[in-house]
């Protein structure tokens, strides 16, 4: 199978930030912040890229594949709608419709628990088991591709960078 194309994206050279800056000065934006952005939101958008390109080989989606993933985790008990929601922070209707698709493709079985029959309860099923078990190694070789070039320290430094980086979230959100 090809390669999948995946979108290089440039960062503005730091000149160009420079007077950008320099032209909205009064807002208190350096330069660097905004290299650092714009940056950050290009790797995330090129990591994106390439988990829907390899996902798509096995036919998933990367909602699919977090399901399936929180299956995998919880086996052998399985899951309600209402735990897979709130453990994905979504909505139960999302869940209704990833879990739909997926056990029409026979990956998930829905299942009454006890008198109650509104509760439902999702397992995988062992072609479920066996497509997550080929899946999420090639993400994790992937993850682990790309971390290989920062060191133990380095990975922990930028964990806690990108923490403070989520901190600054409610003023990128109020404007």
């Amino acid at each position: 199978m090809a390669a999948c194309p995946i979108t290089q994206y440039r960062i503005p050279k730091y000149e160009r930030l420079k007077r950008m800056a320099e032209r909205y000065g009064d807002l208190g934006l350096e330069p660097s912040s905004m290299e650092a952005y714009l940056l950050l939101v290009s790797l995330v958008s090129e990591m994106r890229e390439i988990a829907t390109c390899n996902f798509a080989k096995y036919g998933l989606a990367e909602g699919r594949v977090t399901v399936l993933a929180l299956l995998l985790e919880n086996q052998p008990e399985p899951i309600s709608h209402s735990q897979l929601a709130e453990l994905l922070g979504v909505t139960k209707g999302s869940i209704t419709g990833l879990v739909d698709g997926l056990e029409h493709d026979g990956y998930v079985k829905r299942e009454n628990r006890g008198e109650d029959r509104r509760t439902r309860m999702i397992s995988l099923t062992p072609t479920g088991l066996e497509l997550i078990d080929r899946a999420l190694p090639e993400k994790f070789r992937g993850i682990a591709g790309l971390m290989a070039g920062l060191s133990v320290p380095e990975r922990e430094t930028l964990v806690s960078l990108l923490l403070k980086v989520q901190e600054g979230l409610p003023g990128y959100r109020s404007n």
